[in-house]
């Protein structure tokens, strides 16, 4: 049985990697969703399945959370991880990582009562950290982290969505 590399020997590999092909860091992460009824989908990710659902006020059985918690919890998972591969490439040993997070939306805009924004007008995440790094290396890794993760990134820009439908009769 091999040993798994450590997180900073991945890490490296794979920068290295990039620096080198450039081609290689194109990364296209594919998601096929599902109607199940209700409210209810089903999100099949690689091997993994991940259901979304509403609340019960919101005409769902609440199964499992929305899409607007779900786009909260990828960012609270990608900044935690960002965390996580930054202190590794720095050496910093962390205890815990703890991302809080919110958003408010206007659901004016999703049931077309006003022309207002359908999607969340504002988010914010606080970060917990608990490591024994001195404050300069902290403050190192708290600047990569905050400003290299990838869904935050796509949050903050004005990202293009193209959508195709097709109808069957």
């Amino acid at each position: 049985m091999s040993e798994r590399r450590s997180l900073k020997d991945i890490l490296a590999s794979r920068k290295a990697l990039f620096a080198k092909k450039p081609e290689a860091a194109v990364y296209r992460p594919t998601v096929s969703t599902q109607w199940k009824g209700g409210l209810l989908n089903e999100n099949r990710i690689r091997t993994h399945v991940v259901m979304s659902d509403y609340p019960v006020p919101s005409g769902g059985d609440d199964k499992a959370p929305n899409p607007m918690e779900m786009m909260l919890m990828a960012l609270g998972s990608c900044v935690g991880a960002v965390y996580v591969e930054y202190a590794a490439m720095l050496d910093i040993e962390l205890e815990t990582v703890n991302v809080e997070l919110s958003g408010d939306i206007d659901l004016r805009g999703l049931f077309n009562v006003a022309d207002v924004n359908p999607g969340f007008n504002n988010v914010s995440y606080k970060v917990r950290l608990k490591t024994s790094a001195d404050e300069a290396k902290t403050q190192e890794l708290i600047d990569l982290a905050g400003t290299h993760c990838p869904v935050s990134s796509t949050m903050k820009l004005a990202t293009p969505v193209a959508a195709e439908v097709t109808v069957e009769k």
